[in-house]
């Protein structure tokens, strides 16, 4: 009983952090009808569509947020003496309970706006989506991987990585159009548009405002794979750098 209420209260956590973060969305869209030319319902839909994203990483691999910790406390050393590779040691010895709470307000989310928006799901769509999830996913996790990396340097990276988090949480929830035009061409040349405002345009049917090729829009997995595999080399570069704390 007391496992279970320790993650039914970590759950609830991580359902009121990300739900907070929503109401602000309903509270602004309801002083008015558009942003953008995105209504609230389409942007509920973009904004549950990077929650996916976020959640489809979290969940597997949120262990990642405590490696600065790993590395301080000298716990890091254990998984360099196992005959495994430590990567993937560090990263299933525990399950963040909270990111839980994430998947669910995202799939809330995501699903109560597909109907508000009559997405008609086609096997194009479904695809575009999957690819969608999957490709923003490894998109985020690699920038947080390639940032927590510098804590084999400087021991200490929780700053950068809690600014990435608020940067792809707030400019990758929102359509680019309410952004001026050159910002809009700026953010449309960094990956955090492929997560969520380039398939979710395509998906409603709004790729006439995109500041991109149709063909542009549609990277969003191939992006993803791209930056994992640079992310993979930076962390295997870096780790070279590690210095047990316990030394």
């Amino acid at each position: 009983m007391q496992y279970r209420s320790n993650f039914l209260a970590m759950v609830a956590l991580g359902v009121v952090y990300q739900g907070a973060g929503f109401g602000i969305v309903l509270v602004v869209m309801h002083t008015v009808d558009a942003i953008g030319g995105w209504s609230l319902e389409e942007i509920a839909f973009l904004y549950g569509l990077r929650m996916l994203a976020h959640a489809a990483w979290v969940v597997p691999l949120g262990h990642l947020w405590s490696l600065d910790q790993a590395v301080r406390e000298a716990q890091f050393d254990r998984y360099l003496l196992r005959p495994m590779n430590p990567f993937v040691q560090f990263l299933t010895s525990r399950v963040e309970l909270n990111a839980f709470g994430d998947l669910l307000v995202a799939l809330t989310v995501f699903g109560y706006s597909c109907t508000l928006v009559g997405i008609d799901f086609t096997l194009p769509v479904v695809l575009l989506l999957a690819a969608a999830v999957c490709g923003g996913a490894l998109i985020e996790v690699s920038v947080q991987l390639v940032l927590a990396c510098a804590v084999f340097r400087t021991l200490n990276t929780s700053a950068l990585r809690n600014l990435a988090d608020a940067v792809f949480g707030t400019l990758g929830s929102y359509p680019l159009t309410i952004f001026p035009a050159f910002s809009q061409h700026v953010l449309a040349a960094t990956p955090i548009a492929f997560v969520a405002y380039f398939p979710a345009s395509l998906a409603l049917g709004k790729e006439e405002g995109l500041p991109v090729p149709h063909w542009y829009a549609l990277l969003s997995l191939p992006v993803g794979i791209l930056m994992a595999c640079a992310a993979a080399l930076v962390w295997k570069s870096q780790m070279r750098h590690y210095q047990s704390a316990g030394h």
